[in-house]
């Protein structure tokens, strides 16, 4: 992940979950996301938005 934007489907492929989960994680409030401007107003979603819910739901052998 570098620091450019994420598109829904970047996200959804690298969680492996469908693109209807990436946008409930978004409207929950675990992603932090924009409305790109332009023609159609994509979602994109914050590389650092991303990292830090992978961090908090990651669980150690010890924390088992």
């Amino acid at each position: 992940m570098d620091q450019q934007l994420m598109t829904i489907a970047e996200v959804e492929q690298y969680l492996q979950v469908s693109r209807w989960s990436v946008k409930r994680l978004i409207e929950a409030g675990h992603l932090e996301a924009t409305k790109a401007d332009g023609r159609n107003g994509a979602v994109r979603i914050y590389p650092a938005s991303l990292r830090a819910y992978v961090e908090s739901h990651t669980v150690t052998a010890k924390e088992e």
